[in-house]
């Protein structure tokens, strides 16, 4: 990812070898993953700050975090690949 940031602001002809890297499914398809990755952890980060301030600490309350977590992160992934695709 870093790579094609670079190559997009080296030129104008740089910016356009990218934009043609992107329309291939495997480049896609990774900066799906690593967007998924990042939205998880973004939610999960979100998660323990919400858990730091005394909230959910209990297990009933750590199990129904998770469950939040998950579906929440499910949807942003999902919604992710659909702005990708």
């Amino acid at each position: 990812m870093l790579y094609l940031l670079e190559l997009s602001l080296q030129s104008e002809s740089g910016f356009a070898l990218v934009l043609e890297l992107l329309d291939s499914v495997i480049v896609k398809f990774a900066a799906w993953a690593v967007l998924s990755g990042l939205l998880y952890h973004l939610i999960a980060g979100i998660r323990h700050l919400i858990m730091d301030l005394g909230y959910g600490e209990t297990l009933k309350g750590g199990l129904i975090g998770a469950c939040i977590t998950l579906a929440l992160s499910a949807v942003a992934i999902i919604t992710a690949g659909v702005w990708i695709w």
